[in-house]
């Protein structure tokens, strides 16, 4: 074998492949952790909408006497939720034309949604504001900062699918993408 043969060839050192993978995972490591803030970023938004649309139903009651999207013949319950919306918008608690009766959209691509549940279904009388589609492991996340963690427990309650709630919840969070309704009791 030639020695001037072998030191011609080209390749790649260890030193050289180990730099270029060290680099690639920085690279990989970045993209993650920057997607894991974006995602953040939308739960805290959504959160942050939860409880800003919360202090604007308490606001309405304060001015008006009355509760978004009710009717004289209730007791307390939202039972118009078309009129909720419109009544905070009419007020100028939330942006958009007052005859807008559709929930807002969030950052988690879905939308708000409000509801009024009767005497029993969750111990009593009480209304909920509903963000629709989103992923479990978020709604997660939802609950933990605003609540117990606990998806069938607390002010912070959550149900796979896409409906309003009708009952308690009785689906434990996963790890799953599936669609699920966070509900915050007003």
């Amino acid at each position: 074998m030639n020695i001037n043969s072998v030191q011609n060839q080209k390749g790649f050192t260890l030193v050289e492949i180990a730099i270029v993978l060290v680099i690639i995972g920085l690279l990989l490591g970045g993209v993650l952790k920057g997607q894991e803030l974006i995602t953040n970023s939308k739960i805290k938004a959504v959160t942050s909408d939860l409880e800003g649309i919360s202090a604007a139903y308490y606001a309405y009651q304060d001015r008006t006497g009355r509760i978004p999207g009710w009717d004289d013949n209730n007791n307390g319950e939202i039972n118009d939720i078309g009129m909720f919306w419109t009544d905070l918008r009419r007020e100028g608690f939330i942006a958009g034309s007052a005859s807008d009766a559709s929930g807002p959209r969030h950052d988690l691509d879905g939308t708000f949604i409000a509801s009024g549940f009767v005497s029993g279904v969750f111990g009593g009388t009480k209304n909920f504001i509903c963000a629709t589609n989103i992923e479990n492991s978020v709604a997660r996340g939802m609950d933990t900062k605003l609540d117990d963690g606990d998806a069938t427990t607390g002010v912070i309650l959550a149900e796979k699918g896409t409906a309003v709630l009708t009952t308690t919840p009785t689906v434990a969070y996963d790890n799953s993408a599936d669609a699920t309704v966070v509900c915050k009791e007003l």
